[in-house]
Formats: structure tokens, sequence, C-alpha cells
């Protein structure tokens, strides 16, 4: 189904949903689609104003701001979330009293489940997931929070101020390397000491600063995407926190990266919709297409995380098709799993479990091989 005809369906239903929108930022707005055109969703929208009473008015929605549509609850339910969370009575990413619905079909051999609900307040907010030392570890806002096997979640590290994290990836000596969107990188040790390598700027790119994900080399060089719009690229920065400019320009702005076991170097450009193999003095070696620009969502570098089984087929997310796509050694690219809100983050652990931060549903998804000897064969490659 299209995204068109999706919405054109909640046009017929009426059905109240809540849309996601924005460019560089998120904005929400809870109603009924009365009508879509070439270019706009009309929305007949309900706010809860501060006399107590649900005020409509109607918006118009572009079409191409638009990140993801989630289906909501009834009103009632809605406002005594947004109380309990401002009487401090809701934890901060806590795990979500509201029960689990929509998991999405399993792939053929597969079975999904959900390894933790969250606190649906931060719905959307997800950035990047990693595999780290115990688990897996994801962003929300400036906080890297860690998720056990068992689906328990912690803090592990906060960064001060405003920073909002794009991108996270641990070295081989547990360090955690951390991104943000404006442009600092975080080395923080296991003993949670932290210090700032270094700060870019995007501007050297060719386009603004907005980074969007981060890889570490086997010398501990760590690379680096930014991703304003379509212009942007790839930094690379030495253990000194010295840093040049691998690739830039229009047309080069780099959501997901992956360090693969041979040292290459994958990226994944929005305005192609292609996954570009590269040497690590960035030479282009071969291009795979993953699906069409507009299945990401461009209006932040949250989407198209990469990972990599150890049979060589690559996985990203699609954050605006709703979907996780595999292209398998032979360039071929298939929809692995469908029916998601916004998965922002993908990572394989050494169990070979992939694991999905679906952001639209606060939730983190285990998908695992019912065949253990396919389990086995799915064992990760670095982050």
């Amino acid at each position: 189904m299209s995204f068109r005809t999706r919405l054109q369906a909640f046009v017929e239903s009426r059905q109240k949903i809540q849309i996601w929108y924005g460019m560089g930022c998120h904005n929400t707005v809870t109603g009924r689609v009365l009508n879509v055109d070439h270019d706009h969703i009309d929305v007949e929208a309900y706010t809860h104003e501060s006399d107590g009473q649900i005020h409509v008015r109607r918006i118009l929605v572009p079409l191409h701001l638009i990140l993801h549509i989630d289906i909501t609850t009834a009103e009632t339910e809605e406002v005594d979330d947004e109380a309990a969370a401002a009487e401090g009575t809701v934890d901060r990413l806590s795990p979500s009293s509201m029960s689990v619905i929509d998991l999405p079909p399993a792939p053929r051999g597969y079975a999904v489940r959900v390894l933790s609900q969250l606190n649906a307040s931060y719905s959307n907010r997800f950035s990047r997931m990693s595999a780290g030392p115990g688990g897996m570890y994801f962003a929300v806002d400036g906080s890297v929070f860690f998720v056990d096997s068992a689906g328990q979640l912690s803090e592990y590290a906060r960064i001060r101020g405003n920073s909002i994290i794009s991108g996270l990836c641990f070295d081989r000596k547990g360090v955690l390397y951390v991104a943000t969107i404006q442009g600092t990188v975080y080395k923080i040790d296991p003993n949670k000491s932290g210090r700032v390598l270094t700060q870019l700027d995007g501007s050297l790119t060719g386009g603004g600063t907005f980074l969007a994900d981060i890889c570490i080399g086997a010398r501990d060089e760590v690379y680096v995407s930014n991703f304003p719009s379509n212009t942007g690229g790839i930094f690379k920065v030495d253990k000194l926190g010295e840093y040049e400019v691998l690739i830039g320009g229009p047309g080069h702005g780099t959501q997901g990266l992956l360090l693969d076991q041979e040292g290459f170097l994958w990226c994944l450009e929005h305005a192609t919709g292609e996954v570009v193999k590269r040497t690590l003095d960035g030479r282009e070696l071969a291009r795979v297409a993953v699906a069409e620009p507009e299945s990401f969502n461009f209006a932040d570098g949250y989407d198209g995380n990469l990972c990599i089984d150890s049979l060589g087929r690559l996985y990203a997310t699609a954050g605006r098709s709703g979907s996780v796509i595999r292209v398998n050694r032979d360039g071929r690219s298939e929809i692995f799993v469908s029916g998601l809100l916004n998965p922002t983050g993908i990572a394989f652990s050494q169990d070979g479990s992939l694991f999905v931060l679906e952001a639209g549903r606060s939730r983190v998804l285990r998908i695992v091989a019912l065949d253990k000897a396919d389990r086995t064969a799915s064992a990760t490659a670095l982050s």
C-alpha cells in the first residue's frame, strides 16, 4: 500500500491518528484526515487547552514533511498520560503500561517479539542503536540507554546541555563514541568518564551541521556522517581529534555508516536511496540500490541505520516506509520486515539476533531465526 493510499484510507475510515512532521525538528498533530491532495493533507486537529476544553482547528500538513503516522487512543487516555508525566509519576523512560499491539509480520523462518516496551511519551525521539557490552544501547535526546537480554532498561550515560545524540558505537575496548547533531563527538570510557574528542563543522562538507551516524575503524579512527538535507558527507577523525573531510558536497548527504570486517566503509546516501561501498580513503567501489529515497525520512538524520550479518547481507532501516530492508550479496534488495512505525536503529547481537529500535511505537524488537544453525550464521560483524 502506497503512502498516499494509506492516507486516503484514514479519510474514509475517519480513524483518529497522530502525525509527526517537521524539518530538522519534530512537530505533532492529533486528529482526523479530512482530505488528501497532491501536496498537503487537511487535518481536523484536536488540542487540549488550558481551559480544559478540546479545541478543534484545521491544519494543512505538507506531505513531504510527514515523518510517520501513528494510530492513537481515546482523548481521555491521552490526557491522563500527559497529566501523569507532568506530575512526575511516569519515569523518563520506564516501560510503558500500554498494551503491545501491531506486532509486525515475522519474516519466514524467524520469530519477532518485543524485548522492551518504552514510554510512549518519547515516541520518535529514539535515534541509533548499537550492540555493546552486555546488550543493546540506544539514544534518546541527550542520553544513552542500555537494554539487557531480559528487556530491563537503565540509563548508561547522559550528555550535558541540549545536545541531541544521533549516532553511537563501541570500540573493541568498550569505549563508547557518541555523535550529536550539533557536531560534537564524545568518548565515554567504561567508567563513564567522558570527554569531547572533536567539534565538527558541517559547512566543510558543503552544508550545515547535522551529524547522523558514527563508526570506528581498526586503528581507532572515527568516521562520522553529516546529513543536512541532501548536502553533506563523511568526516574522518584521528585519535587526537584532528579531522578531515573524506567526501562532501551536494548529493553526498549521508545517513547510516557501517565498517565491515574486510575494512570497507558502507554509506547510505538519501539522495539516491543507495548504499555506497568505499575504501577508507573515500574512494567509491560500488553502489547498491536499497530503496527509493522517499522510503527514508529526510527531515532528520536518524534513518538509514545499517548493519551486516556474517553472510555479508546488509540491513537498513527505512523509517518512512516502516520497514527493514535486506540487501543480499548479489545486490538484490528485499523487504525483510514491514509494518513498522519509523524504525530508526538496528543492530545484531553476538548470538545472531537482530534488534530493531521502533521509534514510532517506543519499543525494542528482537528478531531471531527459528533454526539455530541460521541463528549462528547471522552473528554480528562490526557495529
